[in-house]
C-alpha cells in the first residue's frame, strides 16, 4: 500500500503478474527476505500490528520476484 496500514486492521496482499489476467498465478510470499506464506495467490494479515512493518514480495518460480514493497503501520 502507499498509505500506512492502521493497527488493528485487515491486510490482503496479491501477487500479480504484469501481462496477464490470470486469476491462478501462485507465488511464494516473503517479508524482508523470509518465506512466509507459499503457493498462494493472495495472503491476508489480520489484525496487524508494528510486528507486520518490512518489506513484502513474492516471487514465482519461473516468472521471477516482483519488486518489494515497504508496509507501514500507523
Amino acid at each position: 500500500p502507499v498509505h500506512p496500514v492502521t493497527e488493528g486492521n485487515n491486510l490482503t496482499l496479491h501477487c500479480l503478474e504484469q501481462f496477464t489476467t490470470s486469476p491462478n498465478l501462485t507465488a511464494d510470499f516473503y517479508k524482508d527476505g523470509s518465506l512466509i506464506q507459499n503457493q498462494t495467490t493472495e495472503m491476508i494479515i489480520s489484525t496487524v500490528s508494528k510486528s507486520h512493518e518490512g518489506f513484502y514480495y513474492c516471487k514465482h518460480p519461473e516468472r521471477g520476484e516482483s519488486p518489494k514493497s515497504w508496509i507501514s503501520v500507523r
